[in-house]
């Protein structure tokens, strides 16, 4: 096959091979959770068109997820299956679509083992050893049953007879999931395999069940179909897989027959959270896991890892770090993040801003969403939103945060006029904010995304002008969408005025000075930003919280902030009640009920919710102007929510 000479990244759109496998450029879509199979595991029209659509947007290979090859090593609700031949006309189904859109397609496979759920899989896990999961993010950890020698001879036959299905529905490849601490990662990691058979114990043994996965796969369906092999660098736990060691076992998957293995890391209860690395880890953190295998291997190396820009998958290239390079979350953000690079408009690529939203959705099983592309795993419902041929209106939004951002982009986009107002001097609201606390930085790129897509798309803003009623009788717009947002609200807790006490957003916008010590009340995601920028610096923080610290936090920000907390020293008080606040002092009532008081406080600092801005509701209704409320001034938002509420409220004139 002809590789797609590029201008803007040569590497990135030359053609590459995975064993007899052709494919137009190095770009995959990493095996990614959609929770879009039914109650039963089979393929729905969502699941299609949601692969179909990052084949249309010019990915060369699509890793289908996590699909498994038995009932009892289910994790998730809406699992994909694939253990029975009533499966294979729904997949063929999927990999037709994907093979029109003019992309390859494998199917990965797996099993659970010890991080299987019982509630989803009717049955206690199975493992390597009686060793229960640390933390198996999506339910409770369970001592698993150790396999007998007999039942792992039955799963490598599950795992040939589930590759059959999956050649059969047309699948140009398999993947092996040997990655993320399940079953076939669980044989490879020394913390959970304590087998002293032929099974466990050394390196080679401990891999044997791969290896036979391997041979068992290529004798049924012959040397030519490619087996990718998934697997992790390190485990990022104590007495889990380290490099070395994944090296030693690559190279005999290779022996074995492998055509590529590809490079993750961590397991549900790394520290911090690396199967699916959150903004506080580096970009390309498993490069150098790929360039030590690189080392050793003939075959082609793949590599993931929060690579969320072309311009980094090109140098990974360049520099022989890596052959494929895996994408996940860059292509939930943007599925059309190859075809727009290979275009040069990569200032169109909708970035990954690494919030985990998307992890966080799927272990509530709630499905998979995004912060910056609300229709993901919506493809088919948006596609038939958008058929609909709008009328074009004025629209008038109020308010330049990401709802009123998000709703004025597409609105445009939609063909509308389209006058955005915002009170302050930048776009933004509460995203430049968020982007200064130590490693949120990635924030700032959803900020600057939308700032480019409202430019343009030639939607007229205006900084500085707080909208009034007389604006609106002057404009007569058609719609207006209010994202006025919120404001800090203040407790009702005596002393709460007093000079020293301020709002935590004036602390992050360097707009206030703080004493040496400082007490936050509120265990949020907020608190917990302004504790760890405060604590960076030196200042002695301590936080007071109601309940829990953390409760909405995603967990790979909930790890991470914890794990600060223990490093920066930050006293932390839950499940604490403040009474009053004193010229340097503060009273708090813990769960005991005993009240103290805290001395030699310099500045107290709120981070105790917001209240919606409202003030322009009812003068606008008095006009008569239809008036649509979205984001913040509906209630407390996450981004995520406040970007889908603009996006839809837009689509909806």
């Amino acid at each position: 096959m002809s590789g797609e000479t590029n201008e803007f990244f040569p590497h990135l759109f030359t053609a590459g091979r995975v064993g007899s496998l052709p494919l137009k450029n190095r770009l995959v879509f990493a095996a990614t959770s959609s929770e879009l199979a039914d109650d039963d595991g089979f393929v729905t029209d969502d699941m299609v068109e949601f692969y179909a659509d990052r084949a249309r947007g010019g990915t060369g290979l699509l890793i289908v997820e996590a699909t498994y090859v038995e009932q009892e090593g289910k994790r998730l609700h809406h699992n994909a299956m694939l253990h029975d031949d009533r499966y294979i006309p729904g997949m063929r189904r999927l990999a037709e679509a994907v093979h029109a859109a003019g992309a390859k397609i494998a199917i990965q496979l797996n099993h659970g083992g010890r991080e299987s759920i019982p509630e989803v899989s009717g049955s206690a896990p199975l493992a390597p050893s009686p060793v229960p999961s640390r933390f198996t993010a999506v339910g409770d950890a369970v001592i698993p049953k150790e396999l007998t020698v007999a039942d792992i001879q039955r799963l490598v036959r599950r795992y040939v007879e589930a590759a059959v299905r999956g050649q059969a529905a047309g699948f140009d490849g398999v993947e092996l999931h040997g990655a993320h601490g399940y079953l076939i990662g669980q044989f490879l990691s020394p913390e959970a395999n304590r087998r002293e058979d032929d099974y466990g114990g050394d390196t080679r043994r401990r891999a044997r069940f791969y290896v036979e996965l391997i041979q068992g796969i290529k004798r049924r369906l012959g040397q030519d179909f490619p087996v990718i092999c998934r697997m992790n660098g390190r485990d990022h736990i104590p007495g889990g897989l380290e490099l070395d060691e994944a090296v030693e076992i690559a190279a005999l998957l290779e022996a074995a027959g492998a055509d590529s293995v590809s490079i993750s890391g961590g397991i549900h209860a790394s520290r911090p959270y690396m199967i699916v690395p959150g903004m506080s880890i580096p970009r390309g953190c498993y490069v150098p896991s790929s360039v030590a295998l690189k080392e050793r291997l003939r075959v082609p190396v793949m590599v993931v890892g929060r690579i969320n820009t072309p311009e980094l998958a090109e140098e990974i290239l360049s520099t022989g770090k890596a052959d494929f390079i895996c994408l996940s979350r860059a292509l939930l953000a943007d599925p059309f993040f190859p075809a727009k690079a290979r275009a040069g408009h990569v200032d169109r690529i909708a970035p990954c801003i690494a919030c985990n939203e998307c992890l966080a959705t799927i272990h509530r099983h709630k499905g998979i969403a995004c912060t910056v592309n609300p229709m993901v795993s919506r493809e088919l419902e948006f596609t038939q939103l958008l058929a609909r041929k709008a009328s074009p209106k004025l629209v008038v939004v109020v308010g330049g945060g990401v709802a009123g951002m998000s709703a004025a982009v597409m609105a445009a986009a939609r063909g509308h006029r389209v006058h955005l107002f915002e009170r302050d001097h930048a776009l933004g609201g509460q995203l430049l904010l968020a982007y200064l606390p130590p490693h949120r930085e990635e924030l700032e790129n959803a900020l600057r995304y939308f700032e480019r897509e409202v430019k343009r798309l030639a939607v007229q803003v205006h900084l500085g002008k707080p909208f009034t009623a007389a604006d609106a009788r002057e404009l007569r717009p058609d719609a207006v969408i209010l994202a006025t947002g919120a404001e800090s609200q203040k407790p009702d807790i005596p002393g709460v005025d007093q000079p020293h006490v301020i709002p935590g957003w004036r602390v992050i916008a360097g707009l206030a000075e703080t004493g040496r010590n400082c007490v936050i009340i509120g265990g949020g995601l907020v608190g917990m930003e302004v504790a760890d920028y405060l604590a960076h610096r030196g200042t002695k923080v301590l936080m007071i919280a109601r309940s829990e610290l953390l409760k909405k936090a995603v967990h790979a920000d909930r790890v991470y902030f914890l794990d600060r907390i223990r490093d920066l020293g930050i006293e932390v008080l839950t499940h604490t009640k403040v009474r009053e606040i004193g010229p340097d002092s503060v009273e708090v009532e813990p769960p005991n009920g005993w009240r103290r008081a805290l001395k030699d406080v310099n500045t107290v600092i709120l981070c105790t919710g917001y209240r919606p801005r409202t003030e322009l509701h009812a003068p606008l209704r008095e006009l008569g102007i239809p008036i649509h409320l979205v984001g913040d001034v509906l209630g407390s938002r996450k981004f995520f929510e406040a970007i889908e509420e603009g996006t839809l409220t837009a689509i909806s004139l």
